[in-house]
């Protein structure tokens, strides 16, 4: 008879896993589950920062070439015209007497920079040459924004005068507009006219008019300022405000000239404005 009792009761045989532990699998797996999402993550974020620069970059480098074609339009023009521009890189050679024609060259550019934009009012020099320009008069304030005096598309725009003086450089305050631009062209260098000693130093602004007279002002004032300036409504509503406006008026004077850009502050409205009287008038 078998024994029944002190016998030794067998052991259940071990479940087949495999060779592996379950919970610690599932735990494994889990986290090299969450380390792959972070890396996703991290992907991403570094192809929307090289998307980012890439466009910043691409968003510099075409302002940059916009200004560079825009200086060569108006360095083009000014070797068209030297007459009229400020820079004369070589003397003007003597006419035979024979060859010799009777007309004026200065009256005959101007003509030929008529035809070229029917907006043309004169010729700016200042600045000791950094700025020297043709000028335009639009049918608004909005178009020279972005445009050359050629028509060609571009963010350097073109000087141009307030669309509302209708009378040209004959009003009593007449007031220009130019680009702050990143490579120091147009209007950008009106921000050493903030520089008491520079103003001593280039005082004289010089304007070539449409109908060939030379009006010669002097700069005696210069602010940092905003787009709200009380200055820029004189001349437009009541130009016998001007003494009282702006600052340190010259005596017996009654002819001004306004020059007006934007900073390149992040602060859109900031403006710097350069005053300057026309001597004896």
């Amino acid at each position: 008879m078998r024994k029944l009792f002190g016998s030794k009761k067998r052991k259940s045989p071990p479940v087949d896993t495999g060779g592996a532990e379950e919970p610690p699998l599932k735990r494994e797996r889990k986290k090299k589950f969450s380390l792959s999402r972070k890396q996703v993550l991290y992907g991403l974020l570094v192809v929307a920062g090289v998307i980012m620069a890439t466009i910043a970059l691409r968003i510099i480098l075409g302002g940059l070439m916009e200004d560079a074609a825009a200086r060569t339009e108006y360095e083009q023009l000014r070797e068209s015209f030297p007459e009229i521009a400020g820079e004369h890189p070589l003397p003007p050679e003597e006419p035979d007497e024979e060859e010799e024609e009777d007309f004026d060259l200065r009256n005959l550019s101007l003509d030929e920079l008529a035809a070229i934009n029917g907006d043309f009012v004169g010729w700016i020099n200042a600045n000791n040459n950094f700025i020297d320009y043709p000028v335009v008069r639009g049918r608004d304030n909005v178009r020279y924004i972005n445009t050359t005096f050629f028509g060609t598309r571009n963010t350097a725009g073109t000087i141009f005068m307030d669309y509302r003086h209708a009378r040209g450089f004959d009003e009593h305050v007449t007031i220009l507009y130019g680009h702050f631009t990143r490579d120091g062209s147009m209007f950008s260098s009106l921000i050493n006219y903030l520089n008491e000693g520079h103003r001593q130093r280039n005082p004289n602004v010089t304007i070539t008019t449409r109908d060939g007279r030379t009006l010669t002002y002097r700069v005696f004032a210069a602010r940092m300022t905003d787009a709200w300036d009380e200055a820029y409504t004189v001349g437009i509503h009541d130009s016998a405000r001007a003494a009282d406006v702006f600052p340190n008026v010259p005596a017996n004077t009654n002819r001004f000239l306004l020059l007006s850009t934007c900073t390149r502050s992040s602060n859109n409205d900031e403006r710097i404005l350069v005053f300057a009287a026309l001597p004896g008038r």
